[in-house]
């Protein structure tokens, strides 16, 4: 995994991502249905690549995610095979759903910041 500067900030950056659409999911009815849209209307970003401070970074034409760090530890967002808990965040029905995924890929990515900033200071 290549260990820069900008790869520790966009990761931090999609860590606050995370919280923030997290602490606003919370506040949703459990049993009601997802909507990225409402959330983008009510906080300005969703769980999709247009909002990914990652895939803002890696997310190129022609090297899809190939520098991504959260895709070279957990995988693909986009492979239901991987390990990577993006998956289930797309395919959640309900908030309360939703905010179990969330939780996970928040956790996927403080891992994945740990592990950079480890690589940094060695």
């Amino acid at each position: 995994m290549k260990v820069t500067k900008e790869t520790i900030q966009a990761t931090q950056r999609s860590v606050d991502h995370w919280r923030r659409m997290i602490e606003w999911a919370r506040e949703q009815y459990p049993k009601g249905p997802t909507d990225y849209l409402y959330m983008i209307a009510e906080i300005g970003e969703d769980w999709y690549s247009g909002s990914c401070p990652l895939c803002k970074c890696f997310l190129q034409p022609d090297t899809p995610c190939s520098e991504c760090p959260l895709k070279t530890v957990f995988g693909r967002c986009d492979d239901p095979l991987a390990l990577n808990a993006w998956p289930n965040v797309r395919w959640a029905r309900t908030w309360g759903e939703w905010l179990e995924a969330a939780e996970v890929m928040l956790f996927q990515l403080e891992t994945v910041l740990e592990l950079l900033k480890e690589a940094d200071n060695a």
